[in-house]
């Protein structure tokens, strides 16, 4: 009865990583004829000084953006598990980010830092804050800055939608009890809600780091990568591998790293999660 769903699922799952893994180790290329090229495609890309940049601004961005993606997320999911007026206006606008999409914020703000006529440049020397427009996106790094302002921007109302919900499911006789036993709101926060939400908090956490290490769009349509190789990630050079030199192989030889990465930090990140945490059992 399963079997259809299996074959769809393989279908889109299976059979992409199978191709890219075949193509990893030939040439694909319309420039050239092609070849089984071996393990050649994966020297090529890891022996690249912009395989290097491109990792390491990869591993920048995201031990950057993930954490204050979480913590934003957890104190904006705070406030609006309280009830005040506008709270549900407020809900509407915190979700604002997340509902448009990623390349289209990426345009978005690239108009508001533009380093001739953004408007935040703009505001700033009205205010007489800055004596000269300043290179928000011109300059290596205030570049990955932005970069990494923006991608927190676009994460943390999914983030916040996420914690909320666990919030919201926490039972209240438990901050009643706690408030009896004479618990302060800090102390019920530490000891009834993050225990309550800790596993959401884990799968927001895993999911925020595919999302660092895989970012593509976000850096396409705001820095196209630059000044230079300060906001090439390893998606974007994939992507430039691929479709700007035309060499596939090397494209899906990043692409497999890329796989084999992701696993590895997401495998790393579960190491230091409390056991239990992801199923809601207690710590061992």
């Amino acid at each position: 009865m399963i079997a259809p769903v299996v074959l769809l699922v393989a279908a889109f799952t299976l059979y992409p990583y199978i191709y890219a893994l075949w193509s990893s180790i030939r040439v694909v290329s319309p420039l050239l004829p092609p070849a089984f090229a071996g393990l050649k495609n994966y020297k090529a890309v890891l022996t690249s000084i912009y395989f290097l940049r491109a990792v390491r601004n990869t591993l920048i961005f995201t031990a950057a953006a993930v954490p204050i993606t979480v913590v934003l997320g957890l104190l904006t999911a705070s406030l609006l598990n309280r009830r005040f007026f506008g709270d549900v206006a407020l809900k509407a606008l915190v979700l604002l980010p997340w509902a448009i999409p990623i390349a289209i914020s990426g345009v978005i703000w690239r108009g508001f830092f533009n380093s001739g006529w953004g408007a935040l440049n703009a505001l700033l020397y009205m205010a007489g804050i800055i004596p000269k427009y300043i290179g928000w996106l011109t300059t290596p790094s205030l570049a990955k800055l932005v970069v990494i302002t923006v991608q927190v921007w676009t994460q943390f109302p999914f983030a916040t939608v996420l914690i909320l919900a666990a919030m919201q499911a926490i039972n209240e006789e438990l901050y009643e009890a706690a408030a009896i036993d004479g618990a302060g709101l800090l102390q019920r926060f530490f000891y009834v809600t993050l225990p309550g939400i800790r596993a959401m908090v884990a799968i927001v956490v895993i999911f925020e780091t595919l999302m660092g290490l895989t970012a593509f769009d976000l850096t396409y349509a705001l820095t196209g990568g630059g000044p230079g190789t300060a906001t090439i990630f390893i998606s974007y050079f994939t992507w430039a591998e691929s479709f700007k030199m035309l060499n596939f192989g090397n494209g899906a030889a990043l692409a497999v790293i890329l796989a084999v990465v992701s696993l590895v930090m997401i495998l790393a990140i579960l190491q230091f999660i409390p056991k239990g945490a992801l199923i809601g059992g207690e710590e061992g």
